[in-house]
């Protein structure tokens, strides 16, 4: 086994960069959140970001004893897992409750985001995994995964899930199960659905936020969000005019984002027409094609480049490698930020930097904001992720008797019993039930009226392989949520939202040219930068480019088309 993974390790390490991209943020509260500035593009759920702060968190040594559960399992097992912050994971009562429940101890694996998939490849390729191996894993990692997997380094989920109903439940619901993570028919990885609203459609979040109580200022406020890019340009010219921030003529700046947000140049694909993602698509003749490598995708590096030229994006955007655009819309200095704006983003940063901390008047002063494509039909393009966050896979050293085990917690996690205890806790401690299924939340509240979690400054990555769970829930902030009506609204009724769908078979795909080169991701976001930040003739510029790749892409195109159609 050691011999056959070293070698699969070896062929798979030219998937190494394409796999190292963290993640965006998924509203959910079971595990703790990257960083803001990190690069993402899909996410990882944040920690307690649905609760306010407690002033004085509890610690393990002096949070209460969760009342006891009994066990149904005579035998004590201990099970291993990788998990970020290890050092805040497995601390608290609500932990012991899941421990005494299914007579189990942890031994956890650290792991961080920066070495977690080198972790990752290092103990298959020792096979010294942990029992459940857990991972980032992006549909670009889909190859080497079913290569591990046809190897044999991991358990086979079983077809019969009769034993684990709510288990069925979610692998009726997934797509991204049998596109990704199976070979030949058979399981070999679970993956915690995200529990997107439906009107999302596993879309991720790079929109824009903005300083709607500055629209207002200048008389251009529209009911809704929605905007057009005329007006968008309209409103940041006349609000460096005005100051209605009171920065000080000249320090008020039109938009800034996300460094991940420019690196994966956002201001383009938000502004590109086409209906499928971009990427690979089916062409009128049934033929795969490159997108950015169409004169469409060129119109939309076009209009980007005229908003950087026209000044409306902040000119030092291009050279923030951390988190200075963001700092600068926190602090007030920015109209539009460009990022991942999800109802989580809001009920965090906005909320307690923005709103609490004194920087906007009040909490309908920032909003998310609609804008519609420049180009094609003027549509608002979101761009669809998988539809889980994280994959778990079962060691193949698992015997059965743990292997069950492991089942049996990821099923009651997926239960409504575990949902409650995911997103409060125990019962008796945490909530009490009612007679007719709601419950009662017993945590403290907040001046503002929303609940303190006990479980701020911990971790619960240990429960996430199972599902994550749907927002908004009983603890959680409405502040966020509230400010997503009427987008989900729009995504549902207004006819003008398109989610360019995943490339399922494109995604899984191995072969040799498109592993190699894939969607030239790294070459096209350093063209699109040079491109938007000098006066060159954009159409031009990119006809170059697209000639300089000309042959590799036809590489793996014809590849594509050759096996895929």
């Amino acid at each position: 086994m050691k011999k056959v993974l070293a070698l699969i390790l070896a062929a798979c390490m030219v998937f190494g960069l394409a796999a190292c991209t963290k993640t965006t943020t998924p509203d959910s509260n079971t595990t703790a959140a990257p960083e803001t500035t990190a690069a993402k593009d899909d996410a990882e759920p944040a920690k307690d970001t649905t609760a306010a702060p407690a002033d004085d968190t509890q610690g393990a040594e002096t949070e209460p004893a969760a009342p006891a559960a009994d066990s149904a399992y005579d035998s004590h097992l201990t099970i291993s897992m990788d998990v970020l912050d290890a050092e805040k994971t497995n601390l608290s009562a609500k932990d012991e409750f899941f421990r005494n429940k299914f007579n189990i101890d942890w031994d956890l694996y650290p792991v961080t985001w920066g070495d977690w998939l080198e972790k990752i490849r290092a103990w298959v390729n020792a096979d010294d995994m942990p029992d459940i191996v857990w991972w980032d894993m992006k549909a670009a990692n889909t190859a080497e995964f079913k290569q591990w997997a046809a190897a044999g380094a991991f358990r086979e989920i079983p077809e019969d899930l009769s034993r684990w109903p709510n288990l069925q439940r979610l692998r009726d619901e997934l797509v991204s199960d049998d596109a990704l993570l199976s070979v030949d028919g058979h399981l070999y990885g679970w993956p915690s659905s995200r529990q997107n609203p439906p009107e999302l459609q596993n879309c991720y979040y790079p929109m824009f936020a903005y300083r709607r109580d500055w629209a207002k200022a200048v008389g251009m406020y529209k009911e809704g969000d929605v905007y057009t890019w005329d007006e968008v340009k309209a409103m940041i010219d006349a609000i460096k005019a005005q100051d209605p921030g009171g920065n000080g003529e000249g320090n008020t700046l039109g938009i800034t984002m996300e460094s991940w947000a420019w690196e994966q140049y956002q201001l383009v694909t938000i502004n590109s027409p086409n209906p499928d993602r971009l990427g690979y698509h089916k062409d009128e003749n049934g033929n795969y094609r490159l997108y950015e490598a169409t004169d469409e995708f060129a119109d939309a590096i076009e209009f980007a480049q005229s908003l950087y030229q026209g000044g409306y994006v902040w000119k030092d955007q291009i050279n923030d490698s951390g988190n200075d655009g963001f700092q600068k819309f926190l602090a007030g200095q920015a109209f539009m930020f460009l990022g991942n704006d999800s109802p989580s983003w809001f009920n965090g940063d906005v909320l307690n930097k923005m709103v609490r901390g004194g920087i906007v008047p009040d909490d309908e002063a920032v909003a998310p904001m609609i804008v519609l494509s420049e180009c094609g039909d003027h549509n608002f393009y979101l761009i669809q992720s998988e539809d889980y966050w994280t994959v778990a896979s079962i060691s193949h050293n698992v015997d059965d008797e743990k292997f069950e085990r492991i089942l049996d917690m990821w099923d009651w996690l997926a239960s409504e019993e575990g949902r409650i205890f995911l997103v409060a806790g125990v019962e008796g401690k945490d909530y009490t039930k009612n007679a007719d299924g709601t419950y009662n939340i017993l945590w403290d509240k907040d001046d503002t009226g929303a609940y303190i979690s006990p479980y701020q400054d911990m971790a619960f990555n240990i429960y996430t392989p199972a599902t994550l769970t749907a927002s908004p829930n009983e603890t959680s902030v409405e502040y966020g949520y509230k400010l997503f009506e009427p987008v989900y609204d729009y995504m549902a009724n207004s006819g003008n939202f398109v989610a360019q769908t995943m490339p399922w078979e494109v995604m899984a795909w191995n072969g040799p040219e498109y592993s190699e080169y894939g969607y030239f991701y790294s070459d096209i976001s350093t063209e699109i930068s040079k491109i938007m930040v000098s006066d060159v003739d954009a159409h031009e510029a990119w006809a170059a480019f697209r000639e300089s790749i000309s042959d590799k892409l036809k590489a793996v195109e014809d590849e594509l088309n050759a096996n895929l159609k």
